[in-house]
């Protein structure tokens, strides 16, 4: 009897565990918030300002456990060596701005499910050297337009979140991401900055708009 009993025991052990398995192969994988954050993906881009413009490209070399990715900046055509950046993407939160790997800071500036007003605010101390222009004082991402259309390469875009970064320590200074769930940032308007020869801090129009992209 008890020999009967652990057999009818085992089955149905096996039963439930079939059941599962077969529950888990129906299973849709987890969506991922930010999916344009693969290995391999590329974005060409037409950086313009007031001189002209050229062509940069970034493309996502590799990924590490800490969800960091290492992103090489090109600038196409020329013999200047690629420069590494290191973006961040999680189920939660994507950034370009990191100080991977020397420390795992990072400023935010999108978050899944974003509402037009969500602002993240940092403090970053002013540079030593006073000739060293780095943005300081308070750095501000913020949310000003959410799923808006953008239209470029012959397609629209209608997934795309508007974000303003500015900084305290260059009044002028301003970078609106137009950033599309789908497909990474579309493209960029603003005002860079630059000092000629020590003199004061001159601003410029400054955009990045998208060429094509691989993915």
């Amino acid at each position: 009897m008890m020999k009967k009993a652990t057999l009818i025991l085992m089955a149905g052990l096996l039963l439930l565990a079939l059941f599962s398995c077969r529950q888990d192969e129906h299973q849709e994988p987890e969506k991922l918030a930010f999916p344009f954050m693969k290995v391999g993906n590329q974005w060409n881009y037409r950086m313009i300002t007031e001189a002209g413009e050229t062509e940069i490209s970034y493309r996502i070399a590799d990924k590490t456990k800490e969800n960091y990715f290492r992103v090489l900046l090109n600038f196409v055509g020329s013999e200047l060596p690629a420069v590494d950046h290191f973006w961040y993407a999680d189920q939660q939160t994507f950034t370009m701005a990191t100080d991977w790997p020397d420390s795992n800071l990072s400023f935010t500036m999108l978050v899944k499910d974003a509402k037009v007003g969500d602002r993240w605010e940092y403090f970053v101390p002013a540079p030593l050297d006073p000739e060293n222009d780095d943005l300081s004082g308070a750095i501000t991402y913020e949310v000003t337009a959410a799923n808006t259309s953008v239209s470029a390469i012959g397609r629209t875009f209608t997934d795309v979140y508007k974000v303003r970064h500015t900084a305290s320590s260059h009044p002028q200074f301003y970078s609106d991401y137009f950033i599309s769930l789908s497909s990474g940032v579309i493209k960029m308007e603003g005002m860079g900055y630059v000092r000629i020869d020590g003199d004061e801090i001159e601003y410029f129009p400054l955009a990045w708009q998208l060429k094509s992209k691989n993915f």
